[in-house]
């Protein structure tokens, strides 16, 4: 199997999300998330799923005590799950507190074969 080189690209919320969600809607190419990172209060729990709210869960986490504020806290994705059609929509959950700042690491989903000689 020939390695596989692709381009990186972000998906970046910058939205005070409380107790609530929010769609992306049809971002409209193929990717898979690789990591997310996610800034708030303490407590806050935030939750990225694929299509819906009660889609398949791409990742969550919950933000510990400290000192919040500076981007980023690190989130890495738990499920098997995380490449997004191009007609998939994002969902993006907080609860318990607010998140501030959502951003999704992303490449493309299928890649280039990198030829070696």
């Amino acid at each position: 199997m020939p390695a596989v080189i692709s381009d990186t690209f972000v998906i970046d919320v910058v939205q005070v999300i409380d107790s609530s969600s929010i769609i992306i809607t049809n971002p409209g190419r193929t990717f898979k998330v690789v990591q997310v990172l996610v800034t708030g209060s303490n407590s806050a729990v935030c939750t990225v799923k694929k299509n819906t709210t009660g889609g398949v869960t791409v990742s969550t986490a919950t933000l510990a005590t400290g000192d919040l504020n500076a981007f980023p806290s690190a989130m890495t994705a738990t499920a098997a799950d995380t490449v997004f059609a191009a007609t998939d929509n994002v969902s993006i959950t907080a609860a318990t507190a607010a998140v501030g700042r959502i951003t999704l690491l992303c490449v493309s989903a299928t890649g280039y074969d990198l030829v070696t000689t």
